[in-house]
């Protein structure tokens, strides 16, 4: 089975919301700001409203799972510097 480009980052979204929580609640024990846990959901929502606009948006899905990743490693790194 192949996933679409859609697919593919919105796979990408859910697991790193998946895995930041994850962190956040057991490894951390913090209760990020609120915006911090639905950060991950920024790139895929522009996403969604710029793949009509123009193609490359939606041919290179990987630079859309990258930016994603890159924001919740950016989200966990800011709270584990808070906790040091």
């Amino acid at each position: 089975m192949r996933l679409n480009n859609q697919s593919k980052v919105g796979l990408a979204t859910v697991i790193c919301l998946l895995v930041q929580g994850y962190i956040f609640t057991y490894i951390m024990n913090v209760e990020p700001f609120f915006i911090i846990p639905i950060a991950p959901l920024f790139p895929y929502i522009f996403y969604i409203y710029a793949k009509n606009k123009r193609s490359w948006y939606n041919d290179r899905p990987y630079y859309w799972i990258l930016a994603i990743i890159c924001l919740t490693i950016s989200d966990l790194a800011a709270y584990s510097l808070i906790l040091q």
